[in-house]
């Protein structure tokens, strides 16, 4: 065995591909997750009639928003769930660290942004077709990808950041329950201060409101991930190792 010397890389390059295994039932949960975003935007985010004649027309305005922001929920507690007991044990099963571990999870957060972002993006397809299919409008309109690509890019990419920064948030939040339970209504203190607050308000609107162009929106919510990342890992250094 002393002649086995793997890399820090190898190793949590192993473990990524095991958690992304172990991990399968997180993706299921994110399809149906979308699907009821989907089922609640078909009724519309707002409406307008005007008639003519004898006839009537009804504007429907549908979005993708709620299923986005259905995603977000389901990445902030797919963050936090990856902190519990039950998962880190599963890094007992081969040699590993809590810094090849932490590196592994966040690595399967990113990816599962990814996926997430792109279908969540492209879940607003999905309801145009199930709008005609099954709805009652007689004409469905929407952008479309190749009218603008490289808007559509730029979008997909601000809301995978998003969903890092909220998993990343959700991973902090759960090695802080880990420390100690006191923690567990940390989150929804600290969103009630950040909206409650001047402090909090300059805050976010630093964050969300304050930027010359959408990729330095992005670079921010990169750089709010790494922050939250970094002391996640620093907070698992305390926790208790395995009895």
């Amino acid at each position: 065995m002393f002649l086995s010397n793997n890399t820090l890389g190898e190793i949590v390059r192993t473990q990524v591909k095991f958690k992304m295994s172990a991990y399968s039932g997180a993706i299921v949960s994110l399809i149906f997750v979308q699907l009821l975003g989907l089922l609640f935007s078909m009724n519309g985010f707002s409406t307008m009639s005007t008639g003519v004649n004898n006839a009537t027309v009804h504007i429907i305005t549908i979005t993708s928003d709620t299923v986005f922001a259905f995603v977000a929920i389901w990445a902030l507690f797919v963050g936090k769930l990856m902190t519990t007991k039950a998962y880190r044990y599963d890094d007992f099963s081969y040699v590993a660290s809590r810094l090849s571990s932490n590196l592994a999870n966040i690595s399967v957060l990113c990816l599962m942004s990814i996926f997430a972002g792109v279908t969540a993006f492209l879940s607003n397809y999905l309801l145009r077709v199930v709008l005609l299919l099954f709805g009652e409008s007689d004409y469905v309109k929407s952008s479309n990808v190749l009218e603008n690509p490289l808007g559509s890019i730029v979008t997909i990419g601000v809301m995978i950041v998003l969903l890092i920064v909220i998993s990343a948030g959700g991973y902090l939040w759960g090695m802080l329950v880990e420390i100690h339970k006191a923690f567990t209504f940390l989150l929804l203190l600290l969103i009630v201060i950040m909206l409650a607050t001047k402090t909090g308000q300059t805050i976010l609107q630093y964050v969300f409101m304050e930027n010359e162009s959408i990729v330095i929106l992005a670079i921010k919510f990169i750089g709010i991930s790494i922050v939250f990342f970094t002391l996640a890992i620093l907070c698992s250094n305390r926790l208790e190792v395995r009895q």
